[in-house]
């Protein structure tokens, strides 16, 4: 589309206020590209995204057109109340926890292949996927005479039950050039890890970087923003000793011979350790444990001074497998309308993803209820596994059941929502009375953004905007990019970011009950779109 003269100087401006503003956007060094991990850097992330803006802005108007004219579906769908949502959320939070491949794991993984029979799904199945199952026992840190609060780096290395003792060295945040500075052979490496900052307000308010956005009760103003704690700036993850990048933190300490490391998490709020990741299922030779910000302080004085430490990591890694648990209701097409989320969670996960679970249960309930004569498509319903594993589950089953990826019309994905918003309150999290963003990846389609738009438009969610499915990476930051990656599939992935995700705070008070149907409504309106297109 041509650009005027108004639109130009608007670009020209927001160049401006983009190169001023780069060095504290996305912070530096590295952002997360799912399918592949990539090094960036935050004037380069920028420029993607305004090079992206006159794209979102045509297909803004001509989305907000074709809406107008979508079909109708003509009957009625009645999704469940809140509290039975919430019982769904309740029921598969009764295990601490729902690692891939855990004796947790397969209970929940049983408790959603009997509610999908006890909804009256057809074809209920549950798809083994080989992993290795790695599993901590005993993890600890002595230092200076002081036990030091710490967790576990997931998929490290084991020191057995002698442990590791040796000297701490500091490296900064553990660059190249930080390890030319100092002699970390046979040390324990203390680094800081930062995650890069997405100041969402300026995104989405001024920028104008969603193709719409639905925020009913005004509250994303243009100075929201938070720190995005699944981006590991200097550790991403997804990576080996030889195809790590220059500034990886974990890699760089391995290739320089250290005995262990230890990672500060300095911009996690309230100062948690309990960090799950990265999740990217390698097995990784060196033991590692998360440091919160607050013993940070004191951990990062003692690595200057060179203070002897003991760090020991035990546990188990064996073969073992996880479930992708799918079911069917079958329509008067064989086109699918193909709707998922994830079982497995490090924690409780009432949030991740025990609230998705349920908004997918709350799917095949309502529809279940429809006469089959009243449901011009079949929908495929797939609770996956794995999503703490390289998000293997739903690459697996994409490339396994390419019959029904084929007749795939839309991927709704489901994660995180009616998740409450937190901030930082001293070591704790305090809630804020709203509810936390939720974006949704939508793919670069007139059809698919009409009928988000459509559907957010009859049912408004609090806080949510829809971006390109592609704008962070090739695929959505997602449990819907094994499923996109692998088929390239249409998606809608509606997913929410809260701080406490990755963390043992994911509790079930997170949840504010009160949205549950709410977010089933909008949903159920996406679907019924789908259902009525031909």
């Amino acid at each position: 589309m041509r650009q005027g003269n108004g639109t130009k100087k608007k670009s020209a401006y927001i160049l401006a206020l983009l190169l001023m503003a780069s060095p504290f956007i996305m912070g530096s060094g590295t952002s997360e590209m799912w399918g592949g991990e990539t090094e960036v850097s935050a004037s380069s992330t920028m420029s993607k995204i305004l090079k992206r803006l006159p794209s979102i802005w045509s297909m803004r108007v001509k989305a907000k057109k074709k809406a107008k004219s979508l079909p109708d579906y003509k009957y009625d769908v009645a999704v469940p109340d809140s509290e039975t949502i919430f019982s769904w959320i309740k029921g598969i939070c009764q295990w601490p926890h729902r690692r891939p491949g855990t004796t947790e794991g397969h209970a929940a993984e049983r408790w959603v292949r009997d509610r999908f029979r006890e909804i009256g799904l057809e074809n209920v199945t549950m798809d083994p996927v080989p992993i290795t199952v790695w599993e901590a026992e005993e993890w600890s840190l002595q230092a200076g005479g002081e036990t030091i609060p710490a967790f576990y780096i997931l998929n490290t290395g084991f020191t057995g039950a002698e442990s590791v003792t040796a000297p701490l060295v500091y490296v900064g945040e553990g660059t190249a050039e930080d390890f030319a500075k100092v002699n970390v052979k046979d040390k324990i490496v203390v680094a800081d890890l930062p995650f890069p900052y997405l100041p969402s307000g300026f995104l989405l308010k001024y920028l104008g970087a969603a193709y719409t956005v639905s925020d009913p009760g005004g509250s994303i103003g243009i100075g929201a923003g938070q720190y995005l704690n699944f981006v590991r700036s200097n550790f991403l993850g997804g990576t080996t000793v030889g195809t790590a990048p220059p500034n990886d933190v974990y890699w760089n300490s391995v290739k320089e011979g250290a005995a262990g490391i230890c990672l500060i998490l300095k911009d996690q709020p309230a100062g948690t350790n309990s960090h799950y990741g990265p999740y990217d299922g390698i097995m990784k030779p060196m033991p590692g444990l998360w440091i919160g910000k607050y013993e940070g302080e004191k951990l990062r004085e003692m690595a200057i001074a060179g203070t002897e430490a003991t760090l020991k990591l035990t546990g188990s890694k064996k073969p073992g497998k996880m479930h992708n648990v799918w079911g069917v209701l079958p329509g008067r097409s064989e086109e699918v309308i193909l709707i998922t989320s994830h079982h497995d969670a490090p924690f409780k996960g009432a949030v991740e993803d025990g609230a998705g679970v349920a908004q997918v249960l709350a799917q095949a309930w309502a529809w279940s209820k429809v006469p089959k004569e009243q449901r011009p498509k079949t929908i495929v319903f797939v609770v996956d596994g794995g999503h703490f594993y390289d998000s293997k589950g739903g690459h697996f089953f994409a490339r396994n059941h390419p019959e029904i990826m084929e007749r795939t019309r839309i991927l709704i994905t489901l994660e995180h929502l009616a998740a409450k918003e937190v901030e930082e309150d001293g070591r704790q999290y305090r809630e804020t009375g709203n509810m936390a963003l939720t974006v949704m990846f939508a793919s670069h389609n007139e059809q698919v953004l009409a009928a988000v738009m459509k559907s957010l438009d009859k049912k408004p969610a609090p806080a949510t905007a829809a971006i390109p499915a592609d704008f962070f990476g090739p695929a959505p930051t997602s449990d819907a990019s094994g499923y996109v990656l692998e088929a390239g599939v249409p998606v809608i992935s509606w997913i929410g970011c809260p701080y406490y995700l990755l963390d043992e705070h994911d509790t079930l008070d997170k949840v504010e009950v009160s949205k549950l149907k709410p977010v089933a409504e909008t949903t159920t309106e996406l679907v019924k779109t789908y259902m009525a297109m031909e």
